[in-house]
């Protein structure tokens, strides 16, 4: 059902870590492993869905912000029993599949596609799921080898 889209994985750049950390004051430690994680805050999907969304970011920073944004989701649909049907959710999800370019490999990831039962996957994957199966054969197309 799934293809592996491992050949698509990208990393935070130190760049992209730098600006995010300085453009919202965050704590930027370089004892902090995934960064990206360990900063992202559900209080704050608003602020950086603002910022992800303003024009005023490389790719590189979209694509860290984003996986600050799937995490930050992540703990609002655990935390917050509303997000679901919050605006900031419908902008959230619009703005992954539109630069899904960019994300392809995050939403692989946080799709878990290693178990179909989704008790033992993140509370996101039900949601992300869809976005990759809508997307997976065009990037496993396009980078298949030859």
């Amino acid at each position: 059902m799934f293809e592996n889209l491992d050949h698509l994985y990208r990393f935070p750049t130190r760049a992209a870590i730098d600006a995010l950390a300085i453009r919202f004051n965050l704590p930027n430690e370089k004892n902090m492993q995934d960064w990206e994680y360990e900063v992202a805050d559900a209080n704050r999907i608003d602020e950086f869905l603002v910022v992800y969304d303003s024009g005023e970011l490389s790719e590189d920073e979209k694509f860290t912000l984003m996986a600050m944004l799937v995490q930050s989701s992540c703990d609002a649909i655990d935390r917050k029993e509303n997000f679901l049907r919050s605006e900031s959710w419908k902008q959230f999800l619009d703005l992954l599949e539109r630069d899904i370019d960019i994300h392809i490999h995050l939403v692989w990831y946080w799709s878990c596609t290693d178990t179909q039962d989704l008790s033992d996957a993140w509370s996101i994957t039900p949601f992300i799921r869809p976005i990759l199966l809508r997307h997976q054969e065009k990037f496993s197309a396009i980078c298949s080898p030859i």
